[in-house]
């Protein structure tokens, strides 16, 4: 039958059929010869350089980040998020470092490249935004939402996980108006509107612990 390139084989050389044929090294020889090479050390991969590659790595580790979420580790998906910021911070340069990348032979960000920049990074502030909600970190939340939103101010789940964060916090008020901004952005969100329809509840319990502490305080007078 047929075989494909990668299946086919390559004639041999009738001294190696053999195992003889002049110059053929003893198996002595060949097995000195591998332990050489297998002490060796090995080559160092190198570091990212341009635009592309330094893009390219950043989506690489986020991926890593998003497996380590999946699996419920989110303490280690944050760390290795963050790390994606060491290859993209940096790289949307002013003019005074993009002439010094010039000098260096390192070609600027495109256009397309920006865009790309930016996307991964409001995706790695919004994953690590949803750890810190996991670990029951509202400050942490709020400012990664925070980062977001001072570049895309219409971001939906930043602001969704902003009011999720103050109600970590008992800040109802700031809870319900980012959460009411969410659902007004994206009406049909099941998640949102689940999480907007706790509030009424949350603040009545709010309402009646202050009165309690009113009547606490009038009684002691």
């Amino acid at each position: 039958p047929q075989t494909t390139d990668d299946m086919a084989q390559s004639p041999v050389p009738a001294s190696a059929e053999t195992g003889g044929g002049e110059g053929a090294p003893t198996p002595a020889a060949a097995a000195e010869e591998a332990a050489a090479e297998s002490e060796q050390p090995a080559r160092k991969k190198r570091p990212p350089q341009t635009v592309s590659e330094k893009i390219a790595e950043g989506v690489a580790i986020k991926d890593r980040g998003n497996a380590l979420f999946k699996e419920g580790n989110h303490k280690k998906a944050i760390t290795t998020y963050s790390r994606v910021f060491a290859y993209t911070n940096g790289l949307n340069v002013d003019q005074g470092l993009s002439q010094y990348q010039g000098a260096l032979g390192i070609a600027p960000p495109t256009g397309e490249e920006q865009e790309q920049i930016q996307a991964l990074q409001i995706s790695c502030w919004s994953n690590m935004s949803m750890c810190h909600l996991k670990l029951k970190q509202p400050r942490k939340v709020v400012e990664n939402c925070n980062k977001i939103l001072a570049v895309k101010d219409d971001h939906v789940k930043a602001i969704f996980n902003l009011g999720k964060a103050y109600v970590q916090m008992n800040d109802l008020d700031k809870a319900k108006k980012n959460l009411t901004d969410a659902a007004r952005m994206s009406p049909n969100d099941v998640a949102i509107n689940k999480e907007l329809a706790k509030l009424p509840a949350l603040l009545q319990k709010q309402k009646k612990k202050e009165g309690d502490m009113w009547k606490s305080a009038f009684k002691q007078m």
